[in-house]
């Protein structure tokens, strides 16, 4: 057998043997986190309801508290015979039974457990002996607790309620208890949170020894429910879970959550338990799904290995060797290899890259020539500038004295010493940018306003008589970021070229922007465009398009914009005019 045949028969026997035993164990990983989220987003929804429980009970803890406060009460506590104050003490306690709550009863009883006021009555006597399940919160309150029960039946009207008692404080000795507040919460509120839930599952609410005090509206059922028999989540965080073969209905298996009462602040609650359950069939279904799905997937992928793999043996070795010895080829030095690319799978795929990197390393290596040589021009362009600015300053110094001592002559010696030290100083700026295209000084930023820079540059720029200057620079721009010395020569570069631009006249219209975290300089001219072949070559050295100059002025802008953080970019249209648009970084960013 050959060894091609080899490679592609052991490959697929493989593939048979582990594909299915590491789907199964990706299945079977997958399961345990879905079906552990699940039940942990069933604990949540529980926690969820009990939440809303105990916020429910804590807000009339907190209501039957701020009545028990009310100094208008403990000063009529301590002077009932006062019938003046009797009728305002009724209204102030009407109005608040109406802002908390909600309430079935409530009534105010002095110290000796009489009824005092009461806007909704406990009943017909008043004395709060004839009310037996409110006596122990009562007796509570007179030591300065506030009490609350668990959930009680009215015998008088037959109602669930929960019974709120807080004592009432003298205003003269804050320490005694005058008076006490009775209220009774209305059942309603909690059945309605408990109805409230999903309609496939089952809530029943709990007392502290495990007896069903509540459940949905709905749910008929009312048996006896285990606790839980495994926990998900820290023991003190009194959750947990069960997965039970019987719901209580005694239907199909279902899972059983239970979560004990945490209680809000202050109110620490009545150790109720909530057990919310959900038929199993409906909360895994997204388990069956994944299964059914991942059998599906599996059994798609081994008969496309077994499939693939029987092609591998055939074609595997022949790209292959030819790689290798592309490889050979460039390793001894030869960048003009080539592979052939057979076909597009990823041995093709291979090829096509190794070619590509074999025409990347040959513009590389040119790159790496032209470094060096720029690197030497730089060293050749300093020396020269060097060399070249000593005869220019002498130069300069001397036309400067000429004009000094001879400044009663005729205009002809004027006019020729002012062409004389123009062409000085053209010449110090053609060093200067010879100098800056092939090395930049590193920048001193600081903040500057653009308004500023463009006032300085067209100061020192004055465009001629047939040029019109539009600015748009908005108050509000902010500064940027720059050394100022660089960006204004950038500038006059850019300015210098628009006005060359329009030699018969025009208009050159300097517009500035806010962009995110930078500031947009455009400077556009209404002159005859660049042809689009130019534009290309348009920061290129040496390249330039005008009856003078030497090409270096976009260069050097372009470097020092790009030594500040920034970037150039240019658009032009023939006959209508370019624009260069400068993209500077912008002060506060940076500073930030």
């Amino acid at each position: 057998m050959r060894f091609a045949n080899k490679i592609g028969l052991s490959a697929a026997t493989a593939a048979l043997i582990i594909g299915p035993l590491l789907g199964a164990a990706v299945f079977f990983q997958a399961r345990f986190i879905l079906q552990e989220r699940i039940i942990q987003e069933q604990v949540q929804s529980a926690r969820g309801i009990m939440r809303e429980i105990d916020t429910a009970m804590y807000h009339a803890y907190q209501g039957v508290s701020t009545i028990a406060a009310d100094e208008l009460l403990a000063g009529f506590l301590e002077s009932p015979s006062n019938r003046a104050m009797a009728g305002m003490v009724a209204d102030e306690l009407e109005e608040r039974e109406r802002l908390t709550g909600p309430w079935d009863a409530l009534a105010v009883f002095d110290a000796d457990g009489h009824a005092v006021i009461a806007p909704k009555p406990l009943g017909d006597e008043t004395a709060i002996s004839a009310y037996v399940t409110s006596v122990p919160g009562f007796q509570r309150a007179l030591n300065g607790e506030i009490n609350y029960t668990d959930r009680v039946v009215r015998r008088r009207t037959g109602m669930p309620v929960v019974i709120f008692a807080a004592p009432v404080y003298g205003q003269a000795d804050r320490s005694r208890v005058v008076g006490v507040v009775v209220a009774h919460y209305r059942w309603a509120d909690v059945q309605g949170i408990l109805d409230h839930t999903d309609p496939a599952a089952t809530v029943h609410l709990l007392d502290r020894a495990g007896a069903v005090i509540a459940r949905r509206s709905v749910d008929t059922v009312n048996n006896e429910l285990t606790a839980p028999a495994e926990r998900v989540v820290a023991e003190e965080e009194k959750s947990g879970y069960a997965i039970a073969p019987h719901d209580s209905h005694g239907a199909g298996e279902a899972l059983k959550v239970e979560v004990a009462q945490g209680g809000v602040q202050d109110y620490r609650g009545s150790g109720w338990r909530l057990a919310l359950e959900q038929p199993s069939d409906k909360v895994f279904a997204p388990i069956r799904r994944m299964a059914m799905a991942t059998a599906v997937l599996v059994f798609a992928v081994l008969l496309v290995l077994a499939g693939l793999y029987s092609l591998i043996g055939r074609h595997f070795l022949r790209p292959l060797g030819e790689l290798v010895r592309g490889v050979r080829q460039v390793a001894g030095g030869k960048l003009d290899s080539r592979l052939v690319v057979r076909s597009e799978d990823e041995f093709g795929e291979l090829a096509a890259n190794f070619n590509t990197m074999i025409d990347k390393l040959r513009p590389a290596q040119d790159a790496l020539v032209k470094r060096e040589k720029q690197a030497l021009l730089g060293q050749v362009a300093a020396s020269v500038g060097h060399e070249l600015r000593n005869p220019l300053a002498a130069m300069s110094n001397a036309v400067y004295f000429l004009q000094s001592t001879n400044a009663g002559s005729d205009a002809d010696v004027k006019e020729y010493l002012g062409i004389i030290r123009d062409e000085i100083a053209r010449s110090e700026r053609i060093v200067t940018d010879l100098t800056d295209a092939v090395q930049t000084r590193p920048p001193m930023p600081a903040s500057h306003g653009v308004a500023v820079l463009v006032e300085q540059v067209l100061r020192k720029c004055v465009p001629p008589a047939g040029v019109t200057v539009r600015l748009d620079i908005p108050a509000t721009l902010p500064a940027v970021r720059v050394d100022a010395s660089q960006i204004r020569q950038a500038f006059e570069n850019l300015v210098g070229n628009a006005v060359d631009a329009m030699p018969e006249g025009g208009v050159l219209e300097i517009r500035a922007a806010a962009d995110g975290k930078a500031v947009i300089v455009s400077v556009r001219d209404s002159g005859g465009g660049i042809a689009p072949a130019d534009m290309a070559r348009l920061f290129q050295p040496l390249f330039t398009t005008k009856a003078r100059g030497i090409g270096l002025g976009l260069v050097v802008a372009r470097n020092l914009v790009e030594a500040n953080g920034g970037t150039v970019e240019a658009a032009s249209i023939q006959g209508k005019g370019t624009v260069f648009s400068v993209t500077l970084p912008a002060a506060d960013h940076e500073e930030k």
